[in-house]
């Protein structure tokens, strides 16, 4: 009987709905049964108990007459009468001393007993028989007892009549269980077969490409249609952790450090192929196996001492350690191991990285070797730069104050003086370049005689040392040649004053245009200006003037070259209360889009040899961006002209 339920439980789940429903009709037939049954006894048994009253009531008029007058043969004609009754069995009347008075039997001679066991008015069910015993009255007083045997029809008998109702009611059951069965299998079982088919499929071969049948749209459909979105769900997460196992593989056995995992007892769980590489001869695979079974008893104990602090530790713990390689000669690793934690927190394994830096090691030996040697070239160098820097200094304040002649002068055709003067200047920091050059190409010589006997990698680090130092020093000199060159650019201002002062932007530009006005009134060029009268700043007139005058210079130099007509305008109209706009455009030939990023560098010039200096925009770039702390933009088309937009702040 414990193994029943298990069985039940393994039954396929069609024939579980073939046997509910069969025994669904079966109980209902016996439901029917019972209530028919219940039916005979509750109701039949009534009635017939009620019949069988009526028929002695009548009966009993006749017998008082009888009973009252002792008159026996009457009274025997008078239950013959019931002969016509077929269902009565036999009659006995009692007199009012409950003695048999008359009889009347179907078959054979009955014995007429007074029933003890009845009341004088009442009834008994016994076996196949109904028994009633009732009072003769005559005239209100009883004169005897009439008991009457009906035989009851056999409850066989009087359930026989219900067959067909029972055949029926269970047929009817029967094909309404099948046919239920029959679609429940079409719209349950089947869909859920095929479903279970495709599922044990995808379990056994692991094929996440396939997919359940679709059949209709209920449960069952819906159903199988989130079965297919979790295998598609799957498939695609199974691709991405074999492309990402696949990836950490390969990053794993491509690195040249050791990669493992442990768990808490100290099993290898996984390793690269570096690790597999430098085990000691003989060694048995990681996989499954302890530090034990691999390394001696040294290597053994320093191992798993890191793995003890890397467990204990919150964070992961970086150390040193020896480890024989596969020829047994012991490499020093850096090992950072750490705690693998579920998302629980809880720490289920160990991962370590080691990291070989045995020829690291030795490599720092060599270097602090070589130290000593690198600090003596180091102050000869320094002793040489001491010396380049005093000339340097004095380079500089040459420098400087040719600077202080330059912003001073009010022509730019200085310029070209100027820059002649300065070549000499040059040279204190190019010669230094060259000092730095020829030792250079000494320890080059020397270098290449080295190579030809042999050479140490500590040989060849000291020399790219000193390649390096070298070049810095050559750089430093050469930077500072640029720093002299540049310095030439910063002519900020041609005028002999640069006070901060308010003054209206439209008055400023109208003196740059009386005191150009002998220029461009020879060119035939139209200079005007546009400026509302209202636009007033608080900045540097004399610097600002300056600007104007260069950008207006460039534009007849530059723009209009072989032109005898053409124009310059100047703009200017408020941003916000803080800056203004300033443009100076002209409708020339414009700039051409590869030296549209050089316009800006000192010396830089469309005419050189041609009465082009290059200076003129650079001083314009760092008036701009230096004494008036504004931006300037420029936008230019050959063909079309050029457009200098200028932001300023009302007050610098």
């Amino acid at each position: 009987m414990s193994g029943l339920p298990q069985r039940w439980n393994d039954l396929a789940l069609q024939r579980k709905l073939l046997i509910v429903s069969l025994m669904t009709a079966m109980t209902a037939m016996l439901v029917a049964l019972v209530a028919l049954i219940a039916y005979d006894f509750s109701v039949v048994r009534v009635r017939l108990v009620q019949d069988l009253a009526s028929r002695m009531d009548l009966v009993s008029l006749n017998l008082d007459v009888d009973l009252n007058f002792g008159d026996r043969p009457a009274a025997v004609r008078t239950l013959s009468a019931l002969r016509g009754t077929p269902d009565i069995h036999s009659a006995c009347l009692f007199d009012a001393q409950h003695q048999p008075f008359a009889n009347y039997a179907r078959g054979a001679a009955v014995q007429c007993d007074w029933p003890e066991e009845m009341a004088p008015s009442g009834h008994r069910f016994h076996g196949d028989y109904l028994s009633m015993l009732a009072p003769v009255r005559f005239q209100h007083e009883v004169v005897g007892y009439l008991q009457v045997e009906y035989a009851l029809q056999p409850l066989a008998e009087r359930l026989s009549k219900y067959g067909l109702v029972l055949a029926v009611v269970m047929m009817t059951l029967l094909i309404g269980g099948v046919l239920q069965a029959v679609g429940l299998r079409r719209l349950v079982t089947q869909p859920l077969l095929a479903l279970s088919k495709v599922a044990d499929q995808v379990t056994r071969e692991e094929r996440y490409d396939l997919r359940a049948p679709y059949f209709s749209n209920d449960e069952v459909g819906r159903l199988s249609a989130a079965f297919n979105t979790m295998l598609a769900t799957v498939a695609a997460r199974d691709a991405a952790l074999r492309v990402s196992q696949s990836l950490l593989t390969n990053i794993a056995d491509k690195s040249s450090a050791v990669i493992y995992v442990k768990d808490l007892e100290g099993r290898y769980l996984m390793v690269n192929e570096r690790l597999r590489q430098v085990l000691p001869p003989g060694s048995p695979d990681p996989i499954g196996h302890k530090d034990a079974d691999i390394f001696d008893d040294d290597t053994v104990k320093v191992i798993r001492e890191g793995d003890r602090r890397a467990l204990e530790s919150t964070h992961s713990y970086i150390y040193e350690e020896g480890v024989p390689d596969a020829q047994g000669v012991v490499r020093t690793y850096i090992s950072e191991k750490f705690c693998l934690r579920d998302d629980h927190g809880k720490v289920w394994a160990m991962g370590g990285i080691s990291t070989d830096i045995t020829d690291r090691k030795k490599s720092e030996v060599e270097l602090i070797q070589y130290r000593d040697k690198l600090e003596e070239l180091v102050q000869l160098r320094t002793g040489q730069m001491v010396d380049a820097n005093k000339d340097l200094a004095e380079s500089l304040e040459t420098l400087r104050l040719a600077q202080d002649e330059l912003v001073r002068s009010e022509k730019l055709a200085a310029l070209g003086s100027l820059v002649a003067g300065v070549a000499h200047e040059l040279n204190t920091p190019i010669g230094n370049s060259l000092l730095a050059v020829s030792t250079l190409i000494d320890q080059t010589r020397s270098f290449t005689k080295l190579t030809a006997d042999g050479m140490k990698r500590s040989t060849l680090q000291a020399f790219v040392d000193d390649v390096a130092s070298g070049g810095e020093i050559v750089l430093r000199n050469l930077h500072r040649a640029v720093d002299l060159v540049s310095s030439f650019k910063q002519v900020a201002v041609d005028r002999t004053t640069s006070q901060c002062r308010e003054f209206l932007l439209c008055d400023l530009a109208n003196e740059i245009l009386l005191l150009l006005l002998p220029s461009f009134k020879k060119s035939g060029i139209t200079v005007r200006q546009e400026i509302p009268v209202t636009i007033q700043m608080k900045s540097y007139p004399g610097p600002f003037g300056q600007v104007l005058i260069n950008l207006i210079n460039n534009g007849l130099t530059h723009a209009f070259e072989g032109c005898t007509e053409g124009e310059i305008l100047i703009s200017a109209r408020m941003l916000d209360v803080e800056w203004v706009q300033v443009v100076i455009r002209d409708n020339g030939a414009g700039i051409a889009p590869e030296n549209m990023g050089r316009i800006y560098d000192p010396f830089f010039t469309t005419k050189l040899g041609r009465g082009g200096s290059g200076l003129g925009l650079n001083i314009v770039y760092n008036i701009v961006y230096g004494v008036l702390r504004g931006k300037i933009e420029v936008e230019s088309e050959l063909g079309a002209g050029t457009r200098f937009v200028l932001t300023l702040p009302v007050t610098s």
